[in-house]
């Protein structure tokens, strides 16, 4: 659920007591309090050196009370590993006397400050102000547990309590050069993966009010739940990269090389098969325990870092084209013999169907032998020359349109 609190300050969200709640006013108040002491201790000081004459008492309390501060300066120094003696006597100047205090800005899920620039809210710790910019929040952390979820505004962070920024808006993340090995050996890189994801909101708030609604367990969870690695805590993005990253290794470790890169089955699609799995209720399930929101992915192109590879699939899909190519011109061979004989069958068919004519249009038993040779002889040189202009035709074709012109030109 949401944690819409009021706008009051910080100091009244959190009481302290005695001269700790004394130094931890606002900072207007703070400083008319220096300005106070200081003017009391200098007429105290006139008044004592000048009319009773004892000066010389004040001389030992005054210059312990700065040895005292100098040394918890030097603590202070030492125990934060600070480089700059001055940044740790801000910081007990500031907690002392409730004045100058150090400011912090949270923007886009990120502590700001000037580049180069120490920020003692960021190293050490309250007292100070953080002003926090829409579209995020802030965690106050005390020494034992976490203190308070504040929105966007500004608020006095107290001493002994640090912040963790929390971005409110979408996330967009790339997880560049996801490598791993495929189930048949070959290593497979996938590239410029895109995501989009979010902080888990409350689906019951209202968001003409509060238009980044965010619920208090998925803060808890995202801060609470990060990687550790060799390098040290991980922040938000590289925990929810880490489980992407899981899936799609997962994906390329149980299939092959082709079917990741050239899937010859009839609708397979491996990127789609990758983006199911991760909007899968386990991976889903995982995600909230980040208090994460998946809300899209972009699957990148596959890569093999081996050459080699390549080539050798080059050549065998070039064999596999040459052997088809072969296999149709051999069946159009085929084909064109067959239609030849069948050509000469039916040509020897006609030549004899019309002699058989030719016989039976004859008066057998008028005509002489000589004849009906002369008969026989003049149809099968009329079917003979038929047959050759025939084949003359197939081997010399008559010239497209327009070409006998050119030739004649």
């Amino acid at each position: 659920m949401a944690n819409n609190l009021p706008s009051e300050s910080s100091s009244q969200r959190h009481p302290l007591s005695g001269a700790a709640r004394f130094f931890s006013e606002d900072r207007k108040w703070g400083l008319l309090r220096f300005i106070f002491l200081s003017a009391l201790g200098f007429m105290l000081f006139v008044e004592a050196f000048f009319i009773h004459g004892l000066g010389r008492y004040l001389i030992v309390p005054f210059f312990s009370g700065v040895l005292a501060f100098l040394t918890g300066v030097r603590y202070i120094q030492d125990i934060y590993e600070l480089e700059k003696l001055r940044h740790a006597f801000r910081y007990l100047f500031a907690s002392f006397f409730g004045i100058f205090y150090p400011k912090l800005s949270v923007y886009s899920g990120k502590n700001i400050f000037k580049k180069g620039d120490l920020n003692l809210l960021d190293v050490i710790g309250g007292p100070g102000y953080v002003y926090v910019q829409p579209g995020n929040a802030v965690l106050f952390e005390g020494q034992a547990a976490p203190t308070a979820i504040y929105p966007d505004g500004s608020h006095f962070v107290p001493r002994f309590e640090r912040i963790q920024p929390i971005a409110l808006e979408d996330q967009y993340g790339e997880l560049d050069g996801i490598s791993a090995m495929t189930r048949d050996g070959f290593d497979v890189c996938i590239a410029h993966t895109r995501l989009r994801f979010r902080l888990l909101a409350d689906r019951e708030a209202d968001l003409r009010k509060n238009p980044y609604p965010y619920a208090e367990g998925a803060i808890y969870d995202m801060i609470y739940n990060r990687t550790v690695s060799e390098d040290g805590l991980g922040d938000w993005s590289s925990g929810v990269a880490s489980d992407i990253r899981k899936v799609v290794t997962m994906y390329i470790n149980r299939n092959t090389l082709d079917h990741l890169t050239a899937p010859e089955e009839t609708g397979a699609d491996p990127r789609g098969e990758i983006k199911r799995q991760i909007f899968s209720p386990d991976i889903i399930k995982k995600l909230r325990l980040r208090g994460t929101e998946l809300l899209s992915i972009d699957i990148g192109s596959f890569e093999i870092p081996n050459k080699q590879v390549d080539q050798q699939r080059l050549d065998t899909w070039q064999a596999k084209w040459m052997g088809d190519a072969r296999l149709t011109r051999s069946y159009g061979e085929a084909q064109h013999l067959a239609y030849q004989e069948i050509g000469r069958a039916e040509a020897q068919a006609e030549m004899l169907i019309s002699i058989v004519h030719a016989l039976s249009d004859l008066d057998l038993h008028g005509s002489t032998r000589q004849s009906l040779r002369d008969m026989i002889l003049v149809r099968t040189a009329q079917l003979i020359e038929a047959m050759g202009e025939g084949l003359s035709r197939e081997v010399n074709p008559l010239p497209a349109p327009g070409e006998g012109k050119k030739e004649a030109r």
